[in-house]
């Protein structure tokens, strides 16, 4: 084990995560590979997790803590990490997730037989009140695959069916990385990791999905993905924008699915403004809003549906046994 060249590099942005970050820890510092380093890059939060992060890297001199100046969002806070990190690859790891033992071990493994600059796995979605009922995030595969561009872009727009590819998490090649230029959108604060993902494949990465699920996605209230917000959208539509700009080579493929994806941010956008309108009392304002954006409208059937399928789960439930009186 060399702390001065290890083999991986994992990257945590962390905010306020002290209730998941000892678990997230002690699944990084019990990984099979255990020639690593990880670096903890807080982002000025104002729990005990930069005390857990020092106390764990008094134990374990693998355990590396930065803190940011300022709240700068997990976008800055992931750069910061990279910039410091010493390893041959760097793992993008959220502070509240799990990664199963041997995964870095395979995931090295899968990206060197391969070849590949950029190898991820399958999801394993839980939500925090029920950690046993995981679930695979992307639909079940036998054999690993390349993942193209116009894949990575076609699986993101707003309200798909699909699960994005961009929520995976990848272990990259330092090197490749390192040439590409490419650092993650510190204007992002939801998307961030698609985006980075995206402009590495522009610039000719190649990406290995392992068809295992060896990360553990958390599911919570407090996640940033939980809490998508107007201004998240606004800065997603400019970043692709820039994306457009900087590439205008896109193979046709990609461009059209570019085009799709856009097409889904602004209808995301109206969506919300028609909500705002409504959850603020202007049915007037909402209803005017939503005809003059006719593709809101399956959106808007969204919640009603989700309710009734709620009401049918209860509808179907045995009812529960009536008591005795004593």
């Amino acid at each position: 084990m060399s702390l001065e060249r290890p083999i991986v590099s994992v990257v945590t942005a962390n905010y306020n995560g002290a209730r998941h970050l000892p678990a997230a820890i002690r699944s990084v510092l019990d990984q099979t590979l255990s020639d690593l380093e990880l670096i903890v890059v807080d982002d000025c939060s104002s729990d005990a997790g930069p005390a857990l992060v020092a106390q764990a890297a008094a134990l374990d001199p693998r355990v590396r803590l930065i803190v940011q100046p300022a709240n700068a969002g997990p976008g800055a806070a992931r750069n910061r990490g990279i910039a410091a990190a010493r390893g041959r690859y760097i793992a993008v790891f959220d502070s509240d997730d799990l990664m199963a033992p041997d995964r870095l071990e395979r995931l090295v493994r899968r990206a060197e037989a391969d070849q590949a600059d950029i190898v991820a796995d399958n999801l394993l979605a839980f939500d925090d009140a029920a950690p046993e009922d995981g679930r695979p995030f992307l639909a079940v595969q036998t054999e690993p695959k390349w993942v193209s561009l116009a894949e990575i872009i076609g699986s993101s727009r707003m309200y798909a069916r699909t699960p994005g590819l961009g929520y995976l998490k990848p272990l990259i090649s330092a090197a490749a990385l390192k040439t590409s230029g490419v650092r993650y959108d510190e204007t992002l604060r939801v998307g961030e990791d698609y985006d980075v993902l995206l402009r590495l494949l522009a610039k000719g990465l190649r990406l290995r999905l392992d068809p295992a699920c060896l990360y553990r996605y958390r599911r919570h209230s407090g996640s940033i993905s939980h809490a998508l917000r107007r201004d998240h959208l606004e800065a997603m539509l400019r970043a692709d924008a820039a994306f457009e700009a900087d590439t205008p080579d896109l193979p046709p493929e990609a461009r059209r699915a570019q085009a799709a994806r856009r097409r889904s941010l602004k209808r995301a956008l109206a969506y919300d403004e028609v909500i705002g309108r409504l959850k603020a009392g202007d049915l007037a304002g909402g209803l005017a809003k939503s005809l003059g954006a006719p593709a809101v409208w399956p959106l808007l059937a969204l919640p009603l549906t989700a309710r009734l399928k709620r009401l049918a789960a209860q509808l179907q439930a045995p009812a529960a046994p009536e008591r005795q009186p004593a």
